[in-house]
């Protein structure tokens, strides 16, 4: 879908003190908002014809449907088995039930908060490393030195798709004796050297809400290659009863509904179209963005592949001349949907300030990847010259004016 444009963005070069700019009088680039996600479905008439089968039944929780979306996404991901649970946050919650972890988990700061969540749930200990500040991800020496007798696992985490270092923390993992567990709420889809994500560690569970992928309205999806623990989760999910109404394991409601586990299993065969889609986006941004111009984008690069659940764009004030949050004033004025994450990181939150890991001053690029990332608009129903006209716009605003103008051709 094209947006409207209003104005052209090298139009737009007065500075950020100019009343035209960002006050009374501004021109908005676009006529209306351009969203910064939105969800990738699979045609209408096909949604209504699962669910009117759905509902002519008499089974909506623990159907032949969740199962089936089970072994397709399975097969997809090139893993023995996968669970189907109602979010990333219930099934990682119940992954390091079923795997017993006690004392102590590695985790990074630059990361949403429900993957910490998840760990205060059980009681575990929350030890926080820092990040790589070339693909936001968590950096595995810091990882080796933050681990202790105490040590039962690493949570690790795919941010925004980008897969993280899967064999150097399989290897510490394997090294050291300990659990490997994967984040990967927005990697449904992403790989290392042609193979899946979830192919690495001892479970990887994926989001399925409305801004990834792969959308089930809201859920999530546990992929394990042990069927003991597959087993034990798909107990944990269903309150942790078993074949008897005798409970063996603490476990909570996380089911996933038929129709949510049909609306995702009717997206399965769009997700590749999906994927390239955006990965072509991406691309359109990265060839505008200039690390010179103080633009730094994600590094990803081959053999990796990521879904970019979102792009994020670095913009860094002592090269750019402009801040992030003055660039996410003029984008929202310019009816440009943009988001920071993640903001604060998780040492600064106040749930974690007592947790385990280095002080503040250990966390350098968690501190500059929460203030300066600023995420733009990327999903399926944007076209090229939308993003396009987006990066114009930040590079117009982040370069000297009297540059400006000067853009290479590619850039035209």
């Amino acid at each position: 879908m094209t947006q409207t444009l209003l104005a052209e963005p090298e139009a737009l070069l007065p500075s950020l003190n100019d009343e035209s700019s960002t006050g009374r009088g501004h021109r908005p680039l676009f006529a209306s908002k351009v969203s910064i996600a939105a969800p990738s479905l699979p045609p209408a008439e096909e949604v209504l014809e699962a669910f009117r089968a759905l509902l002519a039944g008499s089974q909506l929780t623990n159907g032949c449907t969740v199962a089936r979306f089970e072994q397709e996404a399975a097969r997809f991901l090139g893993v023995p088995d996968c669970v189907a649970v109602s979010s990333c946050t219930s099934g990682l919650m119940l992954v390091e039930r079923c795997l017993g972890l006690t004392g102590e988990v590695i985790l990074p700061s630059f990361t949403f908060f429900a993957t910490g969540h998840s760990l205060l749930w059980n009681g575990l200990e929350s030890v926080l490393v820092d990040s790589d500040p070339a693909d936001f991800n968590m950096d595995p020496e810091q990882v080796e030195s933050a681990i202790t007798p105490r040590t039962s696992a690493i949570l690790a985490v795919h941010v925004f798709g980008c897969p993280a270092r899967v064999e150097a923390l399989e290897e510490l993992a394997r090294r050291h004796g300990l659990r490997l567990i994967f984040d990967g709420a927005h990697a449904f889809g992403s790989a290392v050297d042609n193979r899946g994500v979830a192919q690495w560690g001892d479970a990887t569970v994926f989001s399925l809400s409305p801004t990834k992928l792969l959308v089930a309205g809201e859920g999530g999806l546990i992929a394990v290659a042990d069927p003991e623990l597959a087993g034990k989760l798909r107990q944990a999910r269903n309150y942790g009863k078993g074949a008897t109404y005798d409970c063996e394991i603490l476990g909570l409601n996380a089911r996933m509904t038929e129709i949510q586990a049909a609306l995702a299993l009717l997206g399965l065969p769009y997700l590749a179209q999906n994927l390239r889609r955006r990965n072509d986006l991406a691309a359109i941004y990265d060839r505008y963005f200039e690390p010179a111009w103080g633009l730094t984008t994600q590094h990803v690069a081959p053999p990796l592949l990521s879904t970019y659940k979102d792009f994020a764009v670095l913009v860094d004030p002592a090269r750019s001349g402009i801040c992030r949050d003055e660039l996410e004033a003029v984008l929202s004025s310019d009816n440009v949907e943009v988001r920071r994450y993640f903001d604060p990181p998780l040492h600064r939150q106040k749930l974690y300030r007592r947790c385990g890991g280095p002080s503040s001053a250990g966390f350098a690029a968690a501190e500059r990847l929460s203030r300066q990332v600023l995420c733009l608009p990327l999903h399926g129903g944007l076209d090229g010259d939308t993003v396009a006209t987006i990066a114009k716009r930040v590079v117009s605003l982040a370069r000297p004016a009297e540059t400006a103008m000067a853009a290479p051709a590619c850039f035209a």
